[in-house]
């Protein structure tokens, strides 16, 4: 009893700091400003973060936006890109056809919580690393699509480039191997080895004689020249996004392709690699059936796909 009165309270409490803050503030605001102040994380961390913050402003009656350009972000440029200086726009479309300057020269806006909001980014999700489960995927799916929409030109890139390599008679199996920090286990599940991943794709393609293709989403060289080994020569088609890739050389602590320090780096190159990792993304979408970890990226992708796998494999460490 005493358990059902603490847990009552302490809903009570969260709502009075949060909801009912923001629910106050709704008699004079319209927009809800999201940020995330240090940066952020990997592409699709932030992705998570502004998709919860997303779902608060909805529940309560905002217009939400995204502002990536007072608060950047691992893939913002310092000069604009293409004209754009918000890096949540050389992805994706605003939020309602609102833009942000919209949302501040109209003076009724509240800024968004800077933190991550795990009551609504990650609502029915399986607790080993935010796994989606199907009541997740049909909760979230709609918001979206009608939330978070691709750039209409990077949708049109990303299509003709799929074609290249996929016709209609194809069948593909999409791969995501994520490595370098997830191998730090400072908060995030670690990756199963190259070989189990190689293992699970041979036992998958022994079940679906069909697949064709396979399609390879890696941040690391040590996976992608594996798989190029294991397939080179086989009746499978194995293909990948040009990509900023990094080697596994054994180090005790590894970096995150995100926060890689680069000699010389290409132009643009904190934006192409957001770029890039959304395209892997997009491909992994298009495919019938995919390998994963646990990861931000795959867990998006199972939220775009709207259960239209054939057949999800999470695969786990062997112990």
């Amino acid at each position: 009893m005493l358990n059902t009165i603490n847990g009552f309270m302490k809903s009570v409490k969260d709502f009075y700091h949060l909801e009912g803050y923001y629910l106050r503030k709704r008699v004079k605001a319209k927009y809800y400003v999201i940020f995330r102040s240090e940066g952020g994380a990997g592409f699709f961390s932030n992705y998570m973060w502004v998709l919860g913050h997303i779902v608060l402003a909805r529940k309560l009656g905002y217009l939400p936006v995204v502002d990536m350009k007072h608060y950047p972000t691992l893939y913002s440029e310092e000069m604009p890109v293409d004209g754009v200086d918000n890096a949540w726009n050389y992805y994706f479309q605003d939020i309602g056809q609102v833009t942000l300057e919209e949302a501040y020269a109209s003076g009724r806006y509240v800024m968004g919580k800077d933190k991550y909001l795990t009551k609504y980014a990650e609502k029915y999700s399986l607790p080993n690393y935010r796994y989606p489960t199907d009541q997740m995927i049909s909760y979230y799916g709609p918001v979206i699509q009608r939330n978070i929409k691709l750039r209409e030109d990077l949708k049109e890139e990303y299509d003709a480039v799929w074609r290249q390599n996929v016709t209609s008679s194809d069948h593909v199996l999409g791969i995501h191997i994520r490595g370098t920090d997830m191998k730090n286990n400072l908060g995030h599940p670690m990756p199963a080895s190259i070989e189990t991943y190689l293992e699970q794709t041979r036992e998958l393609l022994r079940q679906h004689p069909e697949i064709n293709k396979i399609f390879l989403a890696t941040d690391e060289n040590n996976v992608k020249e594996a798989y190029e080994k294991a397939f080179e020569g086989t009746v499978w088609t194995l293909f990948m996004n040009e990509a900023f890739r990094v080697w596994d050389r054994g180090e005790k602590r590894k970096t995150g392709v995100h926060e890689t320090k680069v000699d010389n780096p290409r132009p643009n190159h904190k934006y192409l690699m957001g770029k890039e990792v959304l395209q892997d993304a997009w491909f992994l979408n298009k495919c019938e059936y995919l390998i994963c970890g646990h990861s931000n990226i795959t867990n998006v992708v199972m939220l775009w796909n709207q259960k239209r796998f054939k057949q999800v494999v999470c695969v786990e460490p062997k112990r």
